[in-house]
């Protein structure tokens, strides 16, 4: 019913754990009774023969806790070894998609399932998954039990077992689909909850905070409305549950007090069945109220499934060859791509090794997802893509990586100091390389005025201008020391004189590395050795002296 396999086979670590705690249970359990049938024996002696009760009692109360204890511990460490196995796995498969990964999911989904997920999914192993098989085993202990003392009262509380897990099958057949709408509505939300975040300068300077605050609201109140929902089923289901539950253990006590009134159970044992039947549905009773548990944790390893499941592009293991003269470093023929429409169509391009060639076009059009094609970050691409004459996705990834290196306008700063971030690029630069950087880029007077290497940088770099953001970035860039540089848009949005300060350091690499320039602006581009022009995922021109004839 609620036991998938998959998902217990995935955390085998917790399935030793779940074990230990279903065996420690019983094993309080197994004291419970002792204490009652001591208790028991107290209430049916002459007052004299305490003595032996009395050390059962105490003894199997120390067991009790002990046990208790025990069972609570497993579960912690069951609870712990389900999430950091389920988050190595979505980190694993993450690292398996490569950059890629936004081609297929939402950033705040993948969050969403390693935190919320994770977390429905580890009470579902340390809460559920135990109480559901030791619910099993205590109903069949005390039924053996009691069957020694009162057959027929055993029966009748055996026969209102099946009633409950009835119960939350049909109450499972109900929620799957509400449960199914709670977790994508939240994803949306928190999606959402996390553009605005990322966005909140943007929409306080457009003044459309207001505006985004008021859709939140209403996407939070649709939240809410399903939350409650599902609340209100899980209450229903657990009343009815407890409807089963204590109507059971009231036939079981009626039962004993009827048998015991006809003379067939003595006081003794008429006391045993009654703190027994009284017991036989406690088990059952918990797991009703961690069924909604088991709901939400199935539905969050569906979603986990779902990400895992991704299909992913075979990633190359084959090194990448050295150039050979003559052939061109990069070429594609019939190179086509596809979201939710066709981004590119059968484009063709020849970039040799050593030039500076750019791509120029509207927004839109095309020239930007082909820069993250040939740098790797996109491999869901038709037709083929080769460099150095092997097909990309062929290519080790490690081996394209270093030997490409993809910068774009946004490209991010992390929190620490100007070195650190240098750092990045190539960890084992000394400072006179770092420098050397900063100098490229027309940045070492700056930093060289503020505190040098140890210039603290706020997240994102918002201490710095946008265009000393760039331009850090592409120092940071250079100290790889790749063969291909890729600028994507690199000087939009930035200050005329770190614009300037880019282009010349493009013009300065020509020959040296080769350079592959993203932009709208035409007038960017007038060194390049060669313009290939975008328009609506079609290759229009390639051609300097044509692109300049249509100034």
């Amino acid at each position: 019913m609620m036991i998938d396999k998959r998902l217990v086979n995935s955390v085998p670590d917790a399935k030793k754990f779940v074990a230990l705690t279903v065996i420690f249970r019983t094993l309080a359990l197994l004291a419970n009774t002792a204490i009652i049938f001591s208790v028991a024996g107290i209430l049916g002696s002459k007052g004299t023969e305490w003595k032996t009760e009395t050390i059962i009692i105490a003894f199997s109360l120390c067991i009790k806790l002990i046990c208790d204890f025990l069972s609570s511990l497993t579960g912690f460490k069951s609870s712990s070894s389900v999430k950091k196995t389920l988050r190595s796995l979505i980190y694993k498969k993450l690292l398996q998609l490569g950059p890629a990964y936004q081609e297929q999911n939402a950033t705040a989904k993948i969050v969403q399932l390693a935190v919320e997920g994770v977390e429905q999914l580890e009470t579902w192993f340390s809460a559920f998954l135990p109480q559901f098989f030791y619910s099993i085993i205590a109903a069949v202990v005390t039924f053996v039990i009691l069957s020694f003392l009162n057959l027929p009262m055993a029966l009748v509380l055996f026969c209102c077992i099946p009633l409950i897990p009835i119960a939350m099958m049909t109450v499972q057949s109900i929620a799957k689909k509400l449960l199914g709408k709670y977790w994508s509505q939240y994803a949306n939300l928190a999606d959402n909850f996390l553009e605005n975040l990322q966005g909140l300068t943007t929409l306080q300077i457009y003044q459309a905070d207001e505006y985004k605050a008021k859709k939140m609201h209403e996407e939070s109140e649709t939240f809410r409305k399903i939350t409650m929902k599902v609340l209100s089923m899980q209450l229903n289901s657990i009343i009815i549950m407890d409807i089963v539950a204590y109507g059971g253990a009231a036939l079981g006590i009626t039962a004993a007090l009827l048998a015991f009134y006809s003379g067939s159970l003595t006081l003794q044992n008429a006391f045993i069945c009654i703190l027994l039947s009284a017991d036989f549905f406690i088990p059952l009773r918990t797991l009703g109220s961690a069924f909604h548990t088991a709901m939400n944790g199935s539905t969050a390893s569906k979603n986990i499934f779902e990400l895992l499941d991704m299909p992913s592009q075979k990633k190359g293991t084959m090194n990448l060859p050295s150039y050979k003269e003559g052939t061109p470093i990069y070429q594609t023929q019939n190179l086509s791509y596809n979201f939710d429409r066709t981004v590119l169509n059968n484009i063709n391009i020849t970039i040799q090794k050593g030039s500076f060639t750019a791509f120029v076009g509207k927004s839109g059009s095309g020239k930007s997802t082909v820069a993250k094609v040939l740098s790797g970050i996109y491999s869901k691409y038709a037709g083929s893509v080769k460099l150095n004459g092997l097909e990309l996705k062929e290519i080790n990834p490690d081996d394209l990586y270093e030997h490409t290196t993809y910068i774009s306008h946004r490209d991010w700063i992390f929190a620490g100091n100007v070195r650190e971030c240098l750092l990045e690029g190539s960890p084992a630069a000394k400072d006179d390389l770092l420098w050397k950087a900063l100098e490229d880029v027309q940045l070492a007077d700056f930093i060289m005025e503020q505190d040098g290497l140890e210039t603290q940088l706020l997240e994102g770099g918002t201490n710095l201008s946008g265009g000393q953001r760039q331009r850090l970035s592409i120092a940071r860039a250079l100290l790889r020391n790749s063969e291909v540089y890729i600028f994507d848009e690199a000087t939009s949005n930035i200050d005329v004189e770190s614009e300037e300060a880019i282009l010349a350091l493009l013009k300065s690499l020509k020959g040296k590395k080769t350079i592959i320039m993203i932009s709208h602006r035409k007038e960017n581009c007038k060194d390049a050795d060669t313009i290939y022009t975008f328009e609506n995922g079609n290759l229009i021109n390639s051609t300097p002296k044509a692109m300049e004839e249509s100034k």
